[in-house]
């Protein structure tokens, strides 16, 4: 088994090392002075190589480290200190509940991806034998990641957060239960397909999903209820854990079921022409082509509007559903302000503070990654092949229709947010300062206005998308994963300073960002706005 694994392990270093060539290859600032063939580059061979291996072992701790403190170990600290449930219970209820569900929707056994096809049907290798050797990998992987982060995280909460520290020996028993439930599932989805000659993993996404809601309500919701698993129980729930997962491990170890499995669930080798089809049909099935209304506009404005009407189940519908949710969530919280003091005096300590944590708020309701995508698949994919359509007048002509239609679609829920803010700040008891009234939703508009901008105008100077569909600009990807950063990273700086100033420094903020974004727009995009190859 050692020597499949030694084989598989060269085999996922040279894809991976050949990604990180053509990804270099891709970099702005490099591709003119590296050359065609850079795969004859001896020295950045082993650069690549160095950055591969170097990924390989960042990922096994990084991405752990990440999962433990975004998601279980800040919601015990910073929800639940002083609410009446221990943060440590927390912690750990939050922690079993979450391996729980990363155990039905994240347990790449079977998963027949380009290395198993490469291995498995390419290179002869035994099936079984590729299989468990990867998985074995995979899971001494998880505990080892789920150990340092641990460590780290009970390290950090003895001197910022002691009430959420857990005791040395969780540190063991929390990775172990996590690698057995994956390994019980694993065998529960080997004695399935025995029977019906399917994979539950993946099979049914409604199922999925609803699982998913589910053990997330059940992780975050009940410990608000002072509902969470005892450090007995859950100390119980590991030993049965580790008893079930000795017969799952026999099971695994002897089955000769996995080359059918694989056979079962064939990989597809995903090429322009597949991914092309594959969406557009996804696309179509959403479109309304018979609009039942006649434009009197013209040229780009009328090109604009057919398609916003041609999308507006996943352009304005979807927005407008999400502002009557946000209405809904609005009206309770008021009502709930009315009736209970004491929920009152929380909204209200929080609306003091809430303008860090509205500018992640307002990312995530922000659909303008969603439409520029829209946009280039089922428009400017095939119109960006014709002349006219490149010319400068068309390009910002049409950037200024898109503009304001971007605008109106994130102006929906965002309005809904800037009208309810300073409704609940006045219920929930107020404030001193009048001027955080009008702070709160200028804000809000501002930061919605500014988004809107924002994925536009990086979508028409950077263009990221090729021919075939294909996402193909690392500094598009970069600039995206550091909105989300900068966003989440908003919501932990501490407001100590008025509202009113902080809301004026966001406010300027967003009117120069805006500003400067819009003319480079219309200085660039005519040269930046086309296909990639």
């Amino acid at each position: 088994m050692l020597d499949a694994f030694v084989t598989s392990s060269r085999l996922r270093i040279t894809y991976r090392l050949n990604g990180i060539l053509y990804w270099l290859k891709r970099l702005p600032l490099l591709r003119r002075l590296l050359p065609a063939n850079v795969y004859d580059i001896g020295w950045l061979k082993t650069f690549a190589l160095i950055l591969a291996v170097f990924s390989e072992v960042a990922g096994i701790f990084l991405g752990k480290i990440f999962y433990t403190a975004l998601l279980i170990f800040a919601p015990a600290a910073l929800l639940f200190t002083g609410r009446g449930t221990a943060p440590a219970s927390a912690f750990l209820h939050i922690f079993a509940v979450l391996s729980l569900l990363g155990a039905l929707i994240n347990n790449p056994l079977f998963e027949n991806d380009a290395n198993a096809y490469y291995a498995i049907f390419l290179m002869r290798m035994d099936a079984r034998r590729y299989a468990l050797s990867n998985y074995v990998y995979y899971l001494i992987k998880t505990a080892t990641g789920f150990i340092v982060s641990l460590a780290l995280a009970r390290l950090v909460g003895r001197h910022l957060v002691p009430e959420a520290s857990v005791s040395l020996w969780w540190i063991l028993l929390l990775p172990l239960m996590t690698v057995t439930f994956k390994i019980i599932v694993s065998a529960l989805n080997l004695s399935v397909f025995r029977r019906s000659g399917h994979i539950l993993q993946g099979r049914f996404p409604w199922l999925t999903l609803s699982l998913t809601l589910v053990l997330l309500l059940v992780a975050y919701a009940f410990p608000f209820l002072r509902l969470t698993i005892s450090p007995a129980a859950l100390a119980i729930l590991c030993a049965a854990a580790m008893c079930a997962a000795l017969p799952a491990v026999c099971s695994l170890r002897h089955s000769r079921d996995y080359r059918r499995i694989y056979q079962a669930n064939p990989y597809t080798e995903l090429t322009h022409d597949t991914i092309q089809q594959s969406v557009q049909e996804g696309y179509q099935k959403k479109l309304v082509l018979d609009t039942g209304e006649v434009s009197r506009k013209s040229g780009c404005a009328y090109l604009n509007e057919l398609f916003v009407k041609r999308h507006r189940k996943m352009l304005t519908r979807s927005a407008k559903r999400l502002a009557m949710v946000l209405t809904a969530a609005a009206v309770a919280a008021m009502g709930a302000c009315a009736f209970l003091p004491s929920f009152a005096e929380s909204v209200n300590s929080h609306m003091m503070r809430a303008l860090p944590t509205c500018l992640f708020a307002m990312y995530m309701v922000n659909r303008g990654a969603t439409v520029t995508e829209l946009m280039f698949y089922n428009c400017d994919h095939s119109l960006l092949a014709y002349r006219f359509y490149r010319q400068p007048k068309v390009i910002l002509d049409l950037f200024r229709e898109r503009l304001k239609t971007v605008v109106r679609i994130n102006l929906l829920p965002s309005s809904v947010i800037a009208a309810a803010l300073p409704l609940l700040l006045l219920v929930s008891g107020g404030t001193a300062q009048p001027l955080d009234y009008a702070v709160l939703p200028v804000s809000i508009l501002a930061m919605s206005v500014f988004f809107s901008v924002h994925y536009l105008v990086l979508y028409y100077l950077l263009q990221p998308y090729t021919a075939g569909l294909e996402r193909k600009s690392p500094l598009y990807s970069l600039l995206s994963a550091a909105t989300y950063l900068v966003c989440y990273a908003g919501m932990r700086i501490p407001l100590e300073s008025s509202m009113v100033l902080f809301g004026a420094i966001l406010i300027a903020f967003c009117m120069v960002y805006i500003a400067v974004a819009l003319l480079l727009a219309y200085k660039l995009a005519p040269k930046t706005f086309k296909l990639r190859q």
